[in-house]
Formats: C-alpha cells, structure tokens, sequence
C-alpha cells in the first residue's frame, strides 16, 4: 500500500481523425475502433449501463422548471470580508453568461468573481457567486433580469472556489413515462449507487468540446481563451473516464475492486493503492465506505497497478495523441470515484408523470443517475439541436 495522495473526489475529419479511434463497448465488453462521421455525439448512448432499467422510456426537461438545481456550500459565509457571496436563482442560462453578465453589471473583471460549480443551462438552478468588492457597497438587485433572481447575500473574506459544494439538491420531473420501475431497482440503485459518469454537459452541445479536444491534443490548433481551453482539456479527460468506467461497469468490476486500484476513503480527498484486495477492502466497498476510482489522465502517469492498470491502459492505449497532448499542456494528474452515492432519494409516480428527488455530491451529474433508470429523451436539448440545424 502506498501513501495516501489527493484526488478530486469529495473525492471529454481529416485522414487523422478522431474518428479512427472513436470506441464502443461491443456485445463482448471488448473496447473497438470504429469508423464514424461524428465519432463523439453517440458518446454518453454507448456508455454500458450497471442496472437494467432502460426499457422505460421518459422525458426530462420539458419546461425548464421540470429540472430544479439547489447548490449548498461546503462551509458558511463568516459575513464580512472583502467578497460579497450571491445567492442566484437562474432560469434559462449557463453559469458562464451569469458571470459575464455579473462582470458589465458590476464593472469588474473576470479575476473579480467567483463560482462553486457549473449548473445546466435549462433548469431553474440556485447557486452562489462571490464579487470582490472591498471597501465599496453595491445593489445586489441590479443584477436581476427576466433570467435572473437574487436570493440572498452576504459577505465574506475569501473568493468563492470552484469545487467548494457540500451537495447538490436536484427535484425532477419527468413525463410520458412507458411504465413505472421496479421497487426494487430503485432499492438497489440507493444501495449499491450509479456509475459516476460524467454527464452530457461536460462534452458541450453535440459533444462539440471532445472534437476541439481533439484538435488541441493532436496540435492542429492553439486555444488562446483560457476558458474555452480549459473547457477542451476537461472535456478530453472526462471522455476517457468515461470509457475506463464504461470497460469497468461492463466486466462488473465498477464497485469490485481489483488488485492494484485507488480506493477514496467516502467524504475525503485522498486516496491509497490496494496491492492486494481482501474481503476486509471489499466489504467496507460494499458498505460505502471506500469507493474504487479511476484516472483523469493528466502530465504524470496513473498510479493504479497490476490488473486495474492494465484495464486503463486498453483506454489510453487507443489516445496516444491525447496522452502526449495532456502531458504537454502540464495537466495535472487526478482520481475520480468510479461510483456515485445519490442520498435523501425519493421517487413518486402518478400515471405517466413521475418527481424524483436526491442530493448529489459535489462532480456528479443527475442525468448520470436517471439513465440507469430510464431511456431518456431530453427534450431541450433536442429542441436545441432542431434549432440550430435550421
């Protein structure tokens, strides 16, 4: 075993393409290379799924309202200080046209503000933000618009960090649902938790940032916005996640652990290499204890080992230019828990409507929990996508 290091747990068409390496997981939980005009778009529908709950269909997002986001923080504002927090209740917007929009209200610069998290831009999400204003009062109310609703305010002495969320309250409602899931599939998704897939909004609209990621890696272009940079490089990195756990639900081995893997102590930002799993490891898995994490590949190789290192590398292997390119850009390397714990569950269904309630932690997405229930249909996003093909 060796030293406990941190992790992000609380605890992404040429003759070059990406298309030559775009994978699947095949009927045989083999990783392929297959060929595609679009070799990213289909993504998050080919991620293997570790429950069998996908024959009902539903919609989500049907009204903006139909998906409501709370953000609670991981500490509270001390109430004085140089940083005035926000609390905002935005409608129909992402959280990056809030913060520019909170820059032109207020004149400041983009250094001047800050978030905890990103939020989906069709929702009604609350979530905080910080303005450096030291020595100098505002109205916080002048940032209100049709989009935009203050809830509350107080200051503090420290700028809001991304990350800095205890847990994200999600209250959903989906509809024209084919039928109603099994008491028992929801008892064992709250029991045993969803793979911690990292959701469709990571990857941007049709999966748009994965194709930028590409290019960067493979230095066909430079991104000089640091923001649009960094979206790539996330992008990029969450996509080879998410394969390694696709490989990982599909052998069964997602909250099985194996010789050589990280183990994240639950609530913590460290995590060890088990050499050697016992029954002991293993149980405290099962209880919820630990959790089993996988590499978000960056400028230094992944510490995992022996059969859990091997599983990895049938992903990287396949990116080589995305390994290079990684490197080079000095990413630092990180884990991420391969399971995600959905707490204060619960789930109510009257005819072809149904409110499904939990609390998420910090980094993991509710659409990652619903389509280990349902075969879902995001309707504003398709709305979106018949918009701009137009």
């Amino acid at each position: 075993m060796t030293n406990r290091r941190k992790t992000n747990q609380p605890v992404t068409k040429s003759d070059d393409s990406a298309a030559e390496h775009a994978l699947k997981i095949s009927p045989a939980n083999e990783l392929t290379q297959v060929h595609s005009i679009d070799p990213f778009s289909q993504h998050i529908k080919q991620l293997a799924t570790a429950y069998q709950g996908q024959q009902i269909k539903a919609d989500i997002r049907y009204k903006s309202s139909d998906f409501i986001v709370n953000e609670l923080l991981s500490f509270e504002p001390c109430g004085s200080g140089e940083h005035l927090f926000l609390q905002i209740q935005k409608t129909d917007c992402n959280t990056q046209w809030v913060i520019r929009h909170l820059q032109k209200t207020f004149q400041l610069t983009s250094k001047d503000v800050g978030y905890a998290g990103k939020k989906d831009r069709h929702s009604v999400s609350t979530q905080w933000f910080s303005l450096h204003l030291p020595g100098k009062e505002v109205d916080a109310h002048l940032l209100e618009n049709e989009q935009l609703k203050l809830v509350g305010f107080i200051r503090h002495n420290r700028k809001l960090r991304v990350g800095s969320i205890k847990q994200n309250q999600f209250k959903l409602i989906l509809r024209n649902l084919s039928a109603m899931p099994e008491p028992a599939l929801i008892d064992k998704l709250m029991t045993n938790g969803v793979p911690n897939y990292f959701g469709a909004q990571r990857f941007g609209h049709q999966a748009k940032n994965l194709a930028l990621a590409d290019k960067l890696f493979k230095q066909q272009i430079n991104i000089k916005n640091r923001e649009k940079r960094s979206m790539a490089i996330s992008s990029g990195r969450s996509f080879l996640f998410n394969l390694i756990l696709s490989k990982r639900v599909a052998d069964k081995t997602w909250n099985q652990a194996l010789d050589g893997d990280a183990l994240n102590l639950a609530g913590s930002h460290s995590f060890f290499i088990q050499d050697k799993v016992s029954v002991k490891e293993q149980q405290r898995i099962d209880k919820g204890d630990l959790h089993i994490c996988g590499t978000l590949l960056g400028n230094k190789a992944s510490e995992v080992s022996q059969l859990a290192k091997s599983l990895e590398e049938q992903v990287f292997s396949l990116y080589p230019e995305w390994r290079q390119g990684l490197q080079r850009l000095a990413v630092n390397t990180q884990m991420r828990a391969f399971r995600c714990m959905p707490k204060d569950f619960s789930y109510q269904q009257k005819d072809n409507q149904a409110q499904i309630e939990f609390s998420l932690d910090s980094g993991c997405y509710a659409t990652s929990v619903l389509r280990e229930l349902f075969d879902i249909s995001d309707i504003a996003s398709e709305r979106a996508q018949a918009a701009y093909q137009r």
